[in-house]
């Protein structure tokens, strides 16, 4: 299980005696068949975030550079 893990790209986020939490971004494909791959293990719970984007609104350079200099 642990190369499979390591072999997806996933990482391990948090670990105790009775479970852990799997961490994996990528193209839906990717997660489909590491769920798949993994579900002969046992899941005891599958999140899927969907895409996340932050937007920021633009700053002029000048602002920027006063800002920085304050």
């Amino acid at each position: 299980m642990q190369n499979l893990i390591k072999d997806t790209g996933a990482r391990i986020v948090t670990a105790n005696k009775d479970f852990f939490v799997i961490e994996k971004s990528g193209r839906k494909s990717e997660i489909d068949q590491l769920y798949r791959d993994l579900s002969h293990y046992g899941i005891m719970q599958f999140v899927r975030s969907g895409r996340i984007a932050i937007t920021k609104d633009e700053m002029k350079i000048t602002e920027m550079l006063s800002a920085f200099y304050q």
